[in-house]
């Protein structure tokens, strides 16, 4: 198990940019989605998604020709896959109980594979690791995990909604050349990094 946090992922001008596509105005196509997770049954909220690439298509269907790549290259290009499983936005609304509603936990995918989650809201609902570690929600942070280990996400008390990008792919860390370019190369949070130097 391993995870580490970056903060301050892309430069002011990439998250911009990203941001305003997935907030709206731009046309993203959210769509409508009637529960969270399929490991709690009792849990009836709903939320919006969309996958922007999925490995598990015939090879002309595997990127979603409703969705405009642009303003995702930066983090896709940022990141040291060598084979991309999925891609996929999550949009969790608001928690109707009053109080952050935790997920049920459930793992990516059953084989090994890596993870990475980018926040685009501040918010209280953290992803909750497989050793109960939370990782708070901070719009342009970063976080890479072991996706084929329990964890699960959140719905806020404190604004409208927690959107995020979730990764899962086969390869490394963040590639050395973007490295370079980050504001902080420091993590934030780190639990076993060097996972990230092994491939996966």
């Amino acid at each position: 198990m391993y995870y580490v946090v970056y903060d301050d992922y892309l430069n002011y001008k990439e998250y911009g940019f990203l941001k305003a596509y997935l907030s709206g105005g731009l046309g993203f196509p959210w769509s409508y989605s009637s529960r969270i997770n399929d490991n709690d049954k009792t849990n009836d909220d709903f939320y919006f998604a969309q996958t922007l690439y999925t490995q598990h298509q015939p090879i002309t269907r595997q990127w979603n020709p409703m969705v405009d790549v642009e303003p995702f290259a930066p983090l896709i290009d940022s990141i040291g896959y060598i084979s991309m499983t999925r891609i996929k936005c999550n949009m969790y609304m608001k928690s109707g109980s009053g109080e952050v509603y935790h997920h049920a936990k459930h793992v990516d995918y059953d084989n090994p594979n890596r993870g990475a989650l980018f926040y685009l809201t501040t918010c209280n609902a953290p992803t909750v690791m497989a050793d109960g570690y939370e990782v708070q929600a901070v719009e342009n942070r970063m976080l890479f995990f072991d996706a084929s280990t329990p964890h699960c996400s959140s719905s806020p008390t404190d604004k409208p909604n927690r959107m995020t990008i979730n990764f899962n792919y086969h390869g490394y860390g963040i590639k050395p050349d973007f490295r370079h370019r980050m504001q902080s190369q420091v993590p934030v949070v780190s639990k076993n990094a060097e996972k990230l130097t092994e491939f996966m």
